[in-house]
Order: C-alpha cells, then structure tokens, then sequence
C-alpha cells in the first residue's frame, strides 16, 4: 500500500500563529520543542522541588552590609555589600586613566620604552632603526570630559602619532579633535598602515614573531630534540612527547615512520 502525503494544507502554529502547510501542527522544531509555564505550573514544580530528596537546597549564609543592611548570599558566590551602588561607596578604585598592560594585546618593553601592542612595537622599532625622534607621551589630554592618552610625541612637540587595532572609528576622532584643539597634529596608523614597518622588521630580525622581540621576553617551556637532543624553548606546550627542534630534525626524525590506518 503505498502513502501518499497531501500538501498545501494549510495550518496554524499553535505557538506563533503562522500559517504552514507542514505535516505536523507546529510550523517548525523551535516552535515544537519550546515551552511556556504558567504560574501555576512553576508553583507545583516548586512545591515538587522542595521535597524530592535528589534537589539539594543550598544554604544562605547571612552577613550585614557596612551600610547596616543585614542580606544573604551563597555560599559560592560570596559578597561583602548588599548592592552594587554600596560597593562603589565604600571601595576606593582606581579614578581610570591608562594603565600599561591593561589591555588585550600582547604588551611589553622594547629597549626600555613600553609598547601596549605588537603594532607599537613594529612601528617603534622601524622608528628606532630609522633615528626617528620620538618619545612615549606622557600624561593625558582632556577636554569636555573626554580624556585621551596618545601613544607617541614626535621630537617637534605637535605630532602625535597614535597607533590603533579594533577602536571604532568614531571613539578615535573624538580623542583626535580634542588633540586638535589644543594645537596638536594627530596620525592614526592602523594595521594597513604599518605594513611598511612589518616588512622591515621581518626582512631585518627574520620571521618570528613580534611579541619574542620585549626586552623581558622568556619562552615557557624548555624541550630536548627526539633527533639530535638539542635544547629549545617554546612558546606552547607539545601535544606529544616527540618533538624536534627543526623542521630538517623534524624531516629525518619521521622518515620511514609509516602513518596507521
């Protein structure tokens, strides 16, 4: 006996109310596997909850707010203030500013000088090799509350030339006009355009990567060559105990091993 399924029927979700012409009543598997739970339906799972032996009530531990405020936590999530507003009262933070080190990218110091980026590093060592002058600016320039921490001073004392990644657009030109209005000349480099300086560095120190380049530089871990027993370091830990220190070590290490099926 052979089916035959009869289509363009068209039906109503129960659950979104769109019309389909689906085999089943739900339009779709989200529609089918979600659910809505009345209060009631909370109550009694609730009720159910509390006297299962397999549900473990987790103890409150009690604890009193220097505001006076007596209120509760759990035991892994512990808490010295009531609220958020009563922690901001009482802890005395730092007032912001910029504070090396602070952000995501990889940051260190190149011959003394602090570079918050690899970006900073290229462009600084091109700098560098190149006799350009320039120092790390220092201090903050604010105008109608908006701070902006440059990251370098040309010698003549009115080029700033600030170095970017991912900052939208529209943060950096608040930051330069307000540079601007206090007499001075800013230059965005972003990552295009630093490519100059990321071919010298390579063609100059060879291809490795920028970040081993910091003055306080040490790799994490320390191997021995499975060939020739020589000791390297890297910057990753091995997924296997056999390791090479070169890809030729690593050609004449594996030659004649034959791949498992």
């Amino acid at each position: 006996m052979t089916r035959v399924r009869i289509n363009n029927i068209m039906k109503t979700c129960p659950k979104c109310s769109i019309d389909h012409s689906k085999s089943g009543k739900f339009c779709s598997r989200k529609c089918a596997n979600s659910r809505s739970w009345s209060d009631n339906d909370k109550l009694k799972k609730s009720k159910s909850a509390d006297k299962s032996t397999k549900v473990k009530k987790a103890t409150y531990i009690n604890n009193i707010c220097q505001c006076g405020k007596e209120f509760n936590f759990l035991p892994y999530r512990p808490k010295k203030y009531c609220s958020v507003e009563c922690s901001n009262n009482f802890v005395k933070r730092p007032s912001g500013g910029y504070r090396p080190g602070s952000g995501r990218s990889k940051s260190g110091y190149y011959k003394g000088i602090y570079c918050g980026s690899t970006y900073e590093l290229a462009w600084l060592i091109y700098s560098l090799d190149h006799q350009v002058g320039f120092t790390r600016f220092e201090g903050c320039l604010e105008k109608d509350g908006i701070k902006y921490y440059p990251d370098f001073l040309l010698n003549d004392l009115k080029t700033i030339i600030e170095i970017k990644g991912f900052e939208n657009q529209e943060s950096v030109d608040k930051k330069t006009q307000v540079a601007q209005s206090l007499g001075y000349t800013v230059i965005i480099l972003r990552k295009h355009d630093l490519q100059f300086a990321f071919d010298y560095v390579k063609q100059q120190y060879g291809d490795k990567k920028l970040y081993t380049m910091y003055d306080s530089y040490k790799p994490k871990y320390k191997y021995s060559c499975s060939l020739c027993n020589q000791i390297f370091d890297r910057d990753k830990k091995s997924k296997t105990d056999v390791v090479f220190c070169s890809r030729q070590c690593a050609g004449k290490g594996h030659k004649g091993r034959v791949k498992s099926l």
